[in-house]
């Protein structure tokens, strides 16, 4: 009786998969994305070559590059994120893209990726999450002896050797954090939380926004502010990739969610394949109108502004036990006591003293004068821009967060 990799008869397999051996063309990418090829974009398709030759597999039908933050191979098409190409080296991109085309050694290579393609469908119906819950069942040993040779390629494509093992695993690493963040990013534009040292724990509030500049926004966000934040399951991610699970879980080194600059080189996009890609993204709604990120006024963002900058001036009241003496003790109090006010927000009791970051109580501080100045009629420079404002009648931007950096008292005269 025929096999397939892990045991699953080839016959029980193709009757989970519903079809023949070719697989299933549902989620076929639609023709309107970017096409990928010797004319377009084609340091891109030099990796996906090099790609190729290391996972030992033919050539797809087309390659095309997608919206989100993932490496898909679905109904004869690759389809190649385009966080992802901004945010790996070329080096990078190789061994996470050999990764995903790998395969366990077959004579019924299609109906193997058929299978595991299949366990990332979401079902729809009763009826048909219970056959697809066989099929998860069913495909589990196919799955794991595909993860330890895509694993295996993986390192090969980072030049073999024990430094190749942390090199491939680190390019997975990032590539589950790049999709963690522009996943985020994607779902509320407008939040203000992010990865760096100004991170102040906010919780954003508004959400996802049918923008067609949404990937222009996102390769703004990482060139001037930093990644919204979002965390990575080291432990989830281990248990996929049996061969770097020790080198997964250790502790890395530097940002993970940058834009690479040996990244290989993308083709300048127009409005209409940017739009294209934000689509295949966003939720949409009848009618839903686009609007581009750049043009957005002061209203959409102020809300989560004000919302912040109150809880902190309301813990402020609680670490004091009553109302501040003037702007003068609120943008004291922020900057002297800045862990009781972020406990306080936050509804933590208070703690022994601890000694803050530099920045934490200027960091606070400027999230109220942002509000103060929105107020009085200031803009944001762009509004994915925290903090970086622009007076009335002006073009001279003042950045707030400079001042964090190099003169946190200079805020208080924000304050008046």
């Amino acid at each position: 009786m025929a096999r397939l990799p892990g045991g699953l008869p080839v016959w029980r397999g193709r009757r989970l998969l519903g079809t023949d051996e070719a697989g299933p063309a549902a989620g076929a990418p639609p023709p309107a994305l970017p096409a990928v090829d010797a004319a377009h974009h084609a340091a891109l398709h030099s990796v996906v070559l090099d790609a190729l030759k290391f996972a030992d597999v033919g050539a797809p039908p087309s390659v095309h590059l997608g919206g989100s933050a993932t490496v898909r191979f679905r109904g004869g098409a690759l389809v190649i994120g385009l966080p992802l190409a901004w945010g790996l080296s070329a080096d990078q991109l190789r061994v996470l893209l050999t990764h995903e085309l790998a395969l366990p050694a077959s004579r019924h290579p299609d109906l193997v990726r058929g299978l595991l393609d299949a366990r990332h469908r979401t079902p729809a119906g009763e009826k048909a999450a219970a056959r697809h819950a066989r099929l998860l069942a069913a495909t589990e040993p196919l799955l794991a002896e595909a993860e330890q040779v895509r694993d295996a390629a993986a390192i090969t494509a980072a030049g073999g050797g024990l430094s190749a093992v942390e090199d491939a695993a680190r390019a997975l690493l990032k590539a589950a954090a790049i999709h963690a963040a522009f996943s985020a990013f994607a779902a509320a534009p407008l939040a203000s939380g992010t990865m760096s040292a100004f991170n102040t724990g906010s919780l954003p509030t508004t959400g996802p926004i049918r923008a067609e500049d949404l990937h222009a926004g996102w390769r703004l966000r990482l060139s001037r502010w930093g990644a919204p934040t979002a965390d990575v399951d080291r432990e989830e991610l281990a248990g996929h990739h049996p061969g770097l699970a020790e080198e997964l879980r250790a502790p890395a080194d530097g940002p993970l969610v940058t834009l690479d600059p040996d990244a290989a080189h993308i083709d300048e996009l127009g409005p209409a394949a940017l739009r294209t890609l934000a689509a295949e993204v966003l939720p949409s709604g009848p009618g839903e109108p686009w609007v581009r990120l750049a043009d957005l006024p002061v209203e959409a963002y102020l809300p989560d502004v004000e919302r912040r900058a109150r809880q902190y001036v309301e813990a402020v009241h609680e670490v004091l036990g009553r109302t501040p003496d003037g702007r003068d003790e609120l943008a004291g109090t922020l900057l002297r006591r800045p862990v009781d006010v972020e406990r306080a927000r936050r509804g933590l009791p208070a703690a022994a003293d601890s000694e803050p970051p530099p920045w934490m109580g200027a960091a606070l501080l400027a999230v109220v004068v942002e509000y103060t100045l929105l107020r009085k009629g200031w803009r944001r420079e762009h509004p994915l821009l925290p903090r970086r404002l622009v007076a009335p009648d002006s073009d001279a931007v003042l950045d707030l967060n400079e001042l964090v950096r190099s003169d946190p008292g200079a805020l208080r005269t924000h304050l008046g």
